[in-house]
């Protein structure tokens, strides 16, 4: 198990936002749909935005000429009819239209300022405030970001890398190779253990751990916080996008 002494304590961050001017104009959210999980994708051709419940979800994809939406069942499939009754979907887009609208026009800002705030986090700055070219009303959004765990360099013999392989609960391979930098050789597993949300960690049979360089243990420690840090932390970027999606919102 890795070292908790190790890992990093969370940080709170503040981040100075162009959220567009608020509070949003639109209906309110229906109170069954009060605490909706948000997210967006920034892409050249327009914007993909996600509005998640417990009991589906409502994408939007976003051009210059249109938007239009459809639906995730709980499963996550898609369809073009609502998981909910057609009343409740009807409030539901009252709300979200206006949201998605109001969100495409500062997208791409957001998701720079999101990319250098992320950065500048990393130098263990805890405050960032975006430069608009000209004076507009900025948001003060606080958030708190989580500690990773400190690790060193791979010290064993030759290369590592690590991929995703199917099976469940986000399992990935870690995988080696002795003399060039294109791993192929599985040394062991890692995936999220259901009942406690951390790592969980396999070696694979028959492997040479003398010519591995390391012994299995620490193979195992290394590869556990590998995962922990790129699989399970929430990334700094993607938290300050939402926590500005959420502002926007008025859900902070």
């Amino acid at each position: 198990m890795s070292d908790p002494s190790l890992r990093l304590p969370n940080t709170q961050f503040c981040a100075v936002l162009n959220l567009g001017l608020l509070p949003l104009e639109a209906p309110p959210l229906p109170p069954q749909f009060a605490q909706p999980v948000l997210d967006a994708q920034w892409m050249d051709e327009g914007a993909a935005i996600y509005i998640g419940f417990e009991g589906g979800e409502l994408h939007f994809d976003v051009s210059p000429t249109n938007i239009q939406h459809h639906y995730h069942d709980p499963d996550g499939t898609d369809s073009d009819n609502s998981p909910w009754p057609a009343a409740d979907t009807a409030g539901l887009l009252a709300w979200a239209v206006p949201f998605v609208k109001h969100v495409a026009e500062i997208l791409e800002e957001l998701t720079m300022d999101a990319a250098e705030a992320a950065e500048w986090s990393a130098l263990g700055l805890t405050v960032y405030a975006t430069s608009p070219a000209e004076p507009v009303q900025l948001e003060v959004v606080d958030l708190e970001l989580e500690g990773e765990q400190l690790m060193l360099p791979w010290l064993g013999a030759g290369h590592v890398g690590h991929d995703h392989i199917d099976g469940p609960n986000h399992p990935i391979a870690l995988l080696w190779n002795p003399q060039h930098d294109e791993p192929n050789e599985q040394l062991a597993t890692a995936w999220t253990d259901p009942a406690s949300g951390q790592p969980a960690v396999l070696a694979r049979p028959f492997v040479n751990w003398d010519a591995v360089g390391l012994p299995e243990a620490e193979v195992l420690e290394w590869l556990e916080g590998l995962y922990l840090n790129h699989h399970l932390l929430a990334d700094p970027e993607e938290l300050i996008l939402r926590a500005g999606l959420e502002r926007i919102a008025g859900l902070r």
